[in-house]
């Protein structure tokens, strides 16, 4: 929850700052055409995505504190140590990588734009776009420094996955019967080291191979209960 509340924040963040943009344009006389022009550009952007960006993490921010505090149906739920799964550990590697290409992803972009800006016009806005780009470099190691010890300090802290009647909170994402462009296509239970209920996102109709694989491991208590939530979660997605 308090990874979407972040979310929610700084792509509302990116939708403020693409209002600021926008007002400089307008109210910098001095500044010349060619600099308005890309300004403008970019605040644009800037507004599209950080509006869609953070209406789409604070919807998951809600439904997740919905079914945290119990306030919508729970079909299950139950708590483990990641340090204790390696299903678990192998998650929160991906999760990290993830977002160490996401954060080297927006400093690229950031460059640009802070480059594209300081040559569109004369010497003050050449130093400006110079001093926006060593801003964007720092801020971007104090990101990563932050990555690095949140998923340090992750690895120590228990972690929970709550079964709802349509959505799967799980290290710290919802997942429901829909992934991005893909849907849940099975649900299945495999037996190993350790037994995992694995969420299968795929397009079927399309391609037979699955697209992306959520794996939650089952503690060996609650192997019944797994298997309950397999049979409802596939009598679910027959039905749509």
């Amino acid at each position: 929850m308090k990874k979407e509340s972040i979310h929610c924040i700084l792509w509302f963040s990116i939708f403020l700052l693409g209002i600021t943009f926008t007002i400089s344009a307008a109210l910098l006389q001095t500044l010349p055409n060619s600099s308005k022009s890309a300004l403008l550009l970019f605040s644009i952007c800037f507004i599209i995505i950080g509006l869609i960006a953070s209406a789409v993490h604070y919807r998951k921010y809600v439904k997740i504190k919905t079914l945290i505090d119990h306030h919508a149906p729970v079909l299950a739920h139950w708590t483990y140590d990641i340090s204790s799964s390696s299903t678990l550990k192998a998650a929160l590697s991906e999760q990290k990588s993830n977002t160490i290409s996401t954060a080297i992803l927006s400093l690229i972009l950031g460059i640009i734009f802070s480059l594209v800006f300081a040559y569109s016009g004369g010497t003050h806005i050449l130093y400006t776009g110079y001093t926006l780009a060593i801003l964007i470099i720092l801020a971007f190691i104090i990101g990563i420094r932050c990555i690095l010890t949140y998923y340090e300090k992750a690895l120590k802290i228990p972690t929970e996955v709550i079964f709802g009647e349509d959505s799967i909170y799980f290290m710290n994402q919802l997942y429901g019967l829909q992934k991005s462009i893909y849907f849940l296509e099975n649900v299945i239970i495999t037996q190993g080291p350790e037994a995992v209920l694995q969420l299968v996102y795929g397009q079927y109709d399309i391609d037979d191979t699955p697209t992306c694989i959520i794996s939650i491991p089952i503690p060996a208590n609650k192997l019944q209960v797994a298997e309950h939530l397999r049979k409802y979660y596939l009598d679910l997605i027959a039905y749509e």
